[in-house]
């Protein structure tokens, strides 16, 4: 069978945390390893409602095939929330696409070809890396800070590729609460990181999946609002704050780019579903997104601030065992000490019913094999609390022999 496989398929690996999510079906695992939304948050009785409007009384349009652009009432309501974010937007600079996964796959479609380059953070996203290994790019790893990406080894990293001969095309990077680390990048970086592309006439593709998500520290304007030369793609997602089945999101940028995307789209799916757009619309016309949110963040909060509790109290102290504290999203990422395996705990924690990710699959290098990942998304906080509790022996009886 492998005969017929492209090179393309070839290249792309499986997801790590879709493999790492069969061994927590038994109900009894405690798992911090999918970053998935808790389904109570969903306005599932309003959706309903919406849905049943649209179907019943709209089964015209609803039911019906659309633009490639996607239905105008849902792109005209998320116009309306995104404006409150600071971003100008018009009908022609945004596209609804199925979900922020595609609009990563329509990128790479119309603007990668085998070899260029696509500078992201070291961790990042692993759907991205598998989204940028099918395209054949060379990804180039640039660390994180506190305050989101290194600018200056950023910069560096763009020279060297540069020197090489080689094609840089865009920097993927998630400014707000990064998977899979949680930290978010400062607004001095922000305005930076376009005048370093505008520099190096580069593309930046700003993945936002989660800036709805943010329940502490102060909000950060768009990448994209700093734009000035139309280099900027941000893609948004629904799938954290509405529904993740709806598989719904909107990418905004310049016209031009826009409309490549378009192209590459119409080859891909024809549109993006305009049952759920029309769904979608119908919800966000009639309630109100902020209320929404308010809730949504109330209960995310709680579970952070069980498990950095939690953590607090039972993880093994050491100068060399950190882990961030986000402001918002769905997930912490711990450093162990350098000597440590978290692959290795991994399995140790799973003997006692824990799940996480291990740090070193969102890596484009060899890198992160003393890190993990740890989502407080859809556990309850008595659920964090115990699970923590016993990762944090599995982790202080690895400790120890370190240690000595």
């Amino acid at each position: 069978m492998k005969k017929f496989l492209s090179k393309r398929a070839k290249n792309t690996g499986r997801s790590a945390i879709r493999e790492v999510l069969k061994f927590t079906k038994q109900s009894e695992v405690i798992s911090f390893a999918g970053g998935l939304p808790k389904p109570e948050t969903f306005p599932s009785r309003g959706l309903a409602e919406s849905a049943r409007h649209q179907i019943r009384d709209n089964y015209q349009q609803s039911l019906q095939y659309g633009t490639t652009e996607g239905v105008e009432k849902f792109r005209k309501e998320m116009i309306s929330w995104l404006s409150g974010f600071g971003m100008e937007i018009e009908l022609e600079n945004i596209i609804a696409t199925n979900s922020s996964q595609q609009a990563i796959d329509l990128v790479c479609k119309a603007f990668i070809d085998p070899g260029d380059v696509i500078f992201c953070g070291l961790p990042t996203y692993l759907g991205a890396v598998q989204a940028f290994s099918a395209f054949q790019a060379d990804n180039v790893g640039v660390p994180l800070r506190r305050d989101g990406m290194d600018l200056g080894i950023l910069e560096k990293k763009i020279k060297e590729v540069e020197e090489t001969g080689k094609r840089g095309k865009f920097i993927y990077i998630i400014p707000d609460f990064q998977n899979p680390t949680g930290v978010t990048l400062s607004k001095e970086k922000r305005e930076r990181i376009v005048e370093i592309a505008e520099k190096y006439d580069l593309i930046i593709v700003e993945d936002t999946p989660y800036f709805g998500v943010r329940f502490s520290g102060k909000f950060k304007k768009p990448i994209s609002t700093f734009d000035q030369s139309g280099r900027v793609i941000t893609l948004t997602s629904l799938s954290k704050i509405l529904s993740s089945g709806m598989r719904l999101a909107v990418t905004v940028g310049p016209e031009k780019l826009i409309q490549e995307l378009v192209t590459m789209k119409q080859a891909t799916d024809l549109c993006t579903s305009t049952t759920t757009q029309w769904i979608a619309a119908d919800w966000l016309a009639n309630n109100d997104l902020s209320e929404h949110l308010d809730d949504l963040h109330n209960y995310y909060r709680e579970n952070r601030d069980a498990m950095l509790d939690e953590m607090e109290k039972t993880f093994p102290q050491s100068d060399d065992l950190t882990w961030t504290e986000p402001n918002g999203g769905l997930f912490i990422w711990v450093t162990l000490p350098e000597e440590m395996d978290a692959e290795s705990i991994f399995q140790k924690a799973l003997e006692e019913n824990v799940a996480f990710v291990p740090g070193h699959h969102f890596y484009v290098d060899d890198r992160g094999k003393n890190t993990m990942r740890l989502s407080y998304s859809l556990l309850s906080t008595e659920e964090i609390r115990e699970g923590i509790k016993r990762l944090g022996a599995v982790i202080e009886k690895e400790l120890k022999p370190v240690s000595n």
